[in-house]
């Protein structure tokens, strides 16, 4: 690989450690909140009344409640099952897809670091002309080249994850051998199933099969449901890839 700035690469590692327990802090709140619910129930009374609702209706600007009808408490019965399908669907759901945007923003970063340094590298890609808009609103050449950068990068994410990821390694000269076997692969999934989640009603389509090639471990029309493995799964792929590039960085 090609030698690299110390400061810059101190600047990698910051961020990335960042990244890294963003994503491992919301895995740690969803271990957590699985194992909280279970245990209130068990040292709690019959119907929580230890837990006060009086403020509840308060929070509400809008809404009109029946003036009789007082919130005075909540079953055993309510809370596991409501709670239970709050985690382990939209909690579960909700955290899959931040740690994705997670990820995909420590790459821009990461990117943002490298190409602020290195000013050939982007007009060796498509990005040959300046809009002149840009060179207005910079007051110096600095700024004209964080617009520059700006720009490009904004413009990445809908080359997809692999893309991303591909262009990452070669901007650091890291090869693709130093990181762990199939990895990009099953990240490019996890990434596939995000945007089902969002853009798709969590049902599989032709573009995820299409993407994911052989990764895919859904079937056309089939409702992505993240459970405990496929959370912890992702978890794991996207901690490892930013192991490795950090490792690799640091040689």
């Amino acid at each position: 690989m090609k030698k690299l700035d110390k400061k810059l690469v101190s600047k990698v590692y910051k961020v990335t450690v960042m990244s890294q327990n963003d994503i491992i802090n919301r895995l740690k709140l969803y271990d957590f909140a699985k194992s909280a619910i279970s245990i209130f129930c068990q040292q709690s009374n019959a119907n929580f009344e230890n837990y006060d609702f009086v403020d509840f209706k308060a929070k509400f600007k809008l809404v009109e409640f029946k003036k009789e009808k007082e919130i005075a408490g909540i079953s055993h019965k309510d809370i596991i099952t409501v709670g239970n399908k709050f985690i382990e669907n939209e909690l579960a759901d909700s955290i899959f897809v931040l740690n994705i945007s997670t990820f995909e923003n420590w790459i821009l970063t990461v990117l943002n670091l490298v190409l602020v340094d290195n000013k050939t590298e982007i007009f060796k890609s498509d990005e040959r002309s300046v809009d002149i808009s840009i060179i207005q609103e910079s007051s110096n050449i600095d700024e004209l080249w964080e617009r520059i950068v700006g720009k490009y990068l904004q413009k990445l994410p809908y080359s997809g994850i692999k893309s991303m990821l591909q262009k990452l390694l070669k901007e650091f000269g890291v090869k693709q051998s130093v990181i762990t076997p199939d990895l990009i692969g099953k990240i490019n999934e996890n990434s596939l199933c995000r945007n089902s989640l969002v853009h798709s009603q969590k049902k599989v389509n032709d573009d995820y099969l299409t993407k994911s090639g052989i990764y895919a471990r859904f079937k056309k029309g089939e409702i992505i449901k993240i459970n405990d493995v496929l959370l912890f799964e992702q978890g794991d792929n996207l901690l490892r890839f930013m192991q490795d590039f950090r490792n690799s960085i640091n040689t």
